[in-house]
């Protein structure tokens, strides 16, 4: 995977700091009975000894407490006799114990080999149920042992909290050079010697590294489990440490994620998680835990940097795109300045394509977000293009100054349009509607583009144009601008529809009855149709509208009057829409 900009590798200093963070074994039975007080007491369910140990407890109370994992049970002599040992040995297991250790009387004492033929039904028990019996001398009573439990567990909490405090030493120089996610992500593979990898909310692959050459599972279904549990986490309950995830795929035996939430001011930004495989040992599991854990807490400050140097290459960017297509630079020496901090030719030749989200975009974070990074996939639609493309947001919409040829038609322009369109569909889950401006050469020329792509995309939407529209589409729009733009023409479309207007019904307005007319070329059946309207309904408003209009609206020029003066009111709604938007700050 190709690193990120701003990672580097890690150093071979880095890797020596990284190499000497072994996690601790975790204290077992089998390390608890190899102690000398307790050396060789162990005569039956040794299949058990590779569990876990946190404290000991009389079997009298390990009915009473409410945490009955990693539990040694220390009990007396008589319940192993005969009859009641299945029973006791039964009950500890089913309880939770994970040894049971029993204090001998005088008189039980004998070797080591006598002993492993002695109580010979609690030592079918114990064999049966996996769980370890050990007979300890009479001068091991219960508060020695649990004073040696206690000893050993403690000292293997600070071995856990040493260790912990290595990792995170350790990826905190990586992170104190700067060196990226990637290099954060490769030093947790180093320490885990397992692959690794990195997602923010969206799901976008922020980095996969392994190391000695491992072999790396495909991504897809592994970004996919760590997005659902992200997903599933209730939104009051902050994460506090990591989740080990079910193996991922269809293979039971498959890989499992040590998964930790990637946060930052109380805010999940993403998540990092340790790939092991399904059979995995404990102190493997627990070394992972803690690799993740502290991985995340470290990948988040490395986040939070990165999004605060790409918000503000972002804020910079827009800044200059809203410049150039409101035409707002005061000099060309300014322009020029800022051209070149963005690779930006100001002699080529762009087009402006402007999109409308279908539903709008929300204000949340994460709307924002995943709109940004729409942004930033259209920018990378032609990674092999000379110039590059600008896109940012403005007003909600989605504004892009695309450079073409100079020789550039409609047809290479849709084709850019169309491939914006296809990127914000797939991206957001929207239905934009996108428009362009024509082409033309030189900086200058962006505003004038900017405005026709903004004029189509608001003409388009009011005569149900395709969802890709270029200014030059609207033809008809284009060709009475003029006429739109003067007093006369302005004055010809009021006077004439006012009239109608003003005697609107309730059902349906007589500007619409005439369009439709017009638009089925005079067909009264058809525009009925058209409208949803009973026939007589349709003749009865056509004869409301001649009356109105004082002519006859069943003539070839009248029908064109109300055309053409909605066409021009139409323009001239849309134009004084965007030239109060697009008018100058005061």
């Amino acid at each position: 995977m190709a690193q990120r900009q701003g990672d580097t590798p890690a150093t071979e200093a880095d890797r020596s700091l990284l190499d000497e963070a072994e996690a601790p074994e975790p204290l077992t039975v089998a390390a608890l009975l190899a102690e000398p007080l307790l050396r060789n007491t162990l005569v039956a369910g040794s299949s058990g000894t590779d569990r876990s140990v946190r404290w000991c407890l009389p079997l009298s109370e390990l009915a009473t407490t409410a945490d009955g994992e990693d539990i040694a049970v220390y009990a007396p002599v008589e319940l192993i006799r005969g009859d009641v040992a299945p029973a006791t040995v039964r009950h500890a297991k089913d309880e939770g114990a994970v040894a049971l250790l029993v204090r001998l009387e005088p008189p039980d004492v004998g070797s080591p080999a006598a002993l492993r033929s002695a109580f010979p039904e609690a030592r079918a028990a114990a064999d049966a149920t996996g769980l370890p019996l050990a007979l300890l001398p009479p001068g091991a009573d219960y508060r020695t042992v649990n004073q040696l439990v206690a000893t050993k567990v403690l000292a293997q909490s600070t071995h856990v909290l040493e260790y912990r405090d290595r990792v995170h030493r350790s990826l905190g120089e990586i992170l104190t050079r700067g060196a990226g996610v990637s290099a954060l992500a490769y030093g947790m593979a180093r320490m885990a010697k397992a692959p690794v990898l990195v997602v923010d909310l969206d799901g976008a692959l922020l980095a996969y590294e392994s190391v000695c050459g491992a072999e790396k599972s495909s991504p897809e279904p592994l970004v996919g489990a760590l997005i659902s549990h992200v997903e599933g986490l209730p939104a009051a309950t902050f994460p506090a440490g990591p989740a080990v995830l079910s193996p991922v795929g269809d293979d039971p035996n498959g890989l499992m994620l040590i998964a930790s939430p990637v946060t930052f001011g109380g805010e999940i930004t993403g998540i990092a998680a340790v790939l092991e495989s399904a059979d995995a040992d404990s102190h493997d599991r627990a070394q992972h835990r803690i690799i993740a854990h502290e991985g995340a807490v470290l990948i988040g400050s490395e986040m939070h940097r990165i999004r605060s140097i790409t918000e503000a290459e972002e804020r910079t960017r827009g800044d200059f795109i809203v410049e150039l297509v409101h035409g707002r630079f005061a000099d060309g020496q300014q322009l020029q300045a800022r051209a070149r901090h963005h690779g930006f030719d100001v002699d080529a030749a762009y087009a402006v394509c402007v999109a409308e989200l279908d539903p709008p975009i929300t204000d949340d974070a994460r709307a924002v977000r995943r709109f940004s990074a729409a942004a930033r996939a259209v920018e990378r639609l032609d990674p092999d293009a000379s110039l590059p493309t600008l896109a940012t947001q403005i007003g909600g919409k989605l504004v892009a100054v695309c450079p073409v040829s100079h020789t550039a038609d409609n047809t290479a322009i849709r084709e850019i349009t169309g491939a914006i369109r296809r990127v914000l569909r797939e991206r957001l889950d929207s239905e934009p509607r996108v428009a362009f401006g024509r082409s033309g050469a030189g900086a200058g020329r962006i505003a004038a583009s900017y405005r026709e792509a903004r004029t189509a995309l608001a003409l388009a939407r009011r005569v149900d144009a395709p969802p890709v529209a270029g200014y030059d589409d609207l033809r008809i729009f284009v060709a009475i601008r003029e006429l739109a733009d003067s007093e006369s023409g302005r004055q010809f479309a009021a006077e004439l529809l006012a009239p109608l207007r003003r005697a609107d019904g309730n059902a349906c307005s007589l500007e619409t009855v005439v369009l439709a007319y017009v638009a089925e070329s005079g067909n009264l059946n058809a525009a009925s149709r058209r409208l949803g309207l009973h026939r007589n309904t349709t003749l009865y408003k056509l004869n409301r509208v001649s009356r109105a209009l004082n002519m006859d609206i069943r003539s070839a020029e009248t029908q064109f009057m109300v055309w053409l003066a909605h066409h021009i009111d139409t323009l001239t709604r849309v134009n004084e829409a965007l030239d109060s938007e697009l008018a100058p700050p005061p």
